[in-house]
């Protein structure tokens, strides 16, 4: 699924003493099969984006416009069976999503979305299985458990098979990390990307890590006051405009920012890496050719 982002604009409370500009001109894209950040401080209009995106906010002004893979396009935000259709291939994860469990088994818990399609029993559990697989748990070992039995990242997992279990096309996440140790927090990452390689999913992250971004984003929306400021790859964004990054008060991921001390210290990098990876390579390479070698 591609999603197009025109000329969108969102007021809450118009006319109001607490009016709030949320999103104002707003045009992006989501390419089909991508992998999207959207980053920017707390405020700037990235949860109302994707509230947008997902169908779950009317816009004021502009649309939401859907293609799907047999090339036929229809708009997020109206009325009739159609766009209704589209929304429901997209899911979309909330911060902290455990807390939204509420059945009294795993597999329950999981089925609910399928049931609401209007599954069967028998298609609901095959559903629930198969997401709850792909999340990296066994459904004979937590199937008939409490999902309030299990462990923050389990839940975590559980909360996120429940919306892949509606079998979408596009998955949104808001967040989906917070609160997790570091361990938890990069295998809910990893497991993210994988899926999204295992079902061709378009992936749309929020996030304030930056790390995060330049490791698994292909593409990265920049939000501030309510407006995009600046979209591109990972390497455009943070590294030749990095410093307009953070003029509106935003970081550079480590690795870039470290290499900028060291070229401001006078050693010869290319501040053009953003993993930790990269980065050690470089610093390396870098102090290589310093010593002669």
């Amino acid at each position: 699924m591609q999603i197009n982002v025109e000329n969108l604009s969102k007021t809450f409370s118009p006319g109001m003493p607490y009016e709030t500009r949320a999103l104002s001109n707003i045009n992006c894209e989501i390419g089909d099969g991508e992998f999207v950040a959207i980053i920017g401080h707390t405020g700037s209009g990235k949860t109302t984006l994707v509230q947008h995106i997902a169908g779950l906010v009317q816009p004021d002004e502009g649309r939401v416009v859907a293609t799907l893979k047999d090339g036929t396009q229809t708009v997020i935000s109206e009325k009739g069976k159609a766009a209704f259709a589209v929304r429901r291939r997209v899911g979309i994860v909330f911060q902290y999503p455990e807390y939204q469990l509420f059945e009294e088994t795993v597999l329950k818990d999981v089925c609910f979305g399928p049931k609401n399609q209007g599954l069967d029993q028998a298609a609901q559990e095959e559903r629930a299985r198969d997401a709850l697989r792909l999340v990296g748990l066994d459904p004979d070992a937590v199937g008939e458990s409490s999902p309030f039995e299990l462990s923050g990242g389990q839940k975590r997992r559980v909360a996120i098979a429940g919306v892949l279990a509606v079998d979408p096309e596009m998955l949104i996440l808001d967040e989906p990390t917070a609160g997790l140790d570091p361990k938890g927090h990069d295998d809910i990452l990893e497991m993210i990307d994988r899926i999204r390689a295992e079902r061709s999913l378009s992936i749309v992250l929020v996030s304030h890590n930056m790390d995060d971004v330049a490791k698994y984003a292909d593409k990265v929306i920049v939000m501030n006051s309510g407006t995009v400021v600046m979209e591109g790859t990972p390497e455009y964004v943070y590294c030749e405009r990095g410093s307009e990054l953070k003029e509106i008060g935003l970081d550079l991921p480590a690795g870039p920012a470290f290499l900028e001390k060291l070229r401001e210290g006078g050693l010869d990098v290319d501040i053009r890496r953003l993993t930790f990876e990269e980065t050690a390579e470089e610093i390396v390479k870098a102090l290589n050719k310093k010593a002669g070698k």
